[in-house]
């Protein structure tokens, strides 16, 4: 068995909007976002912008 690893990146990535947050502890959900699509080329771009912003390591 492993330790959990926290905090953990969750996404929602819809064809409009991504919506990214952080899972800090169990059940415990921060810094929520959305990023619309359309300004970002692929889903890798929008979630590295979104960690960029919510002050977590990559």
């Amino acid at each position: 068995m492993h330790a959990e690893a926290y905090p953990r990146l969750v996404a929602d990535i819809g064809g409009t909007n991504a919506r990214f947050a952080l899972e800090t502890a169990p059940r415990v959900i921060e810094k929520a976002e959305v990023l619309p699509c359309k300004d970002y080329d692929t889903i890798v771009d929008a979630a590295k912008t979104y960690l960029e912003r919510a002050g977590s390591p990559k």
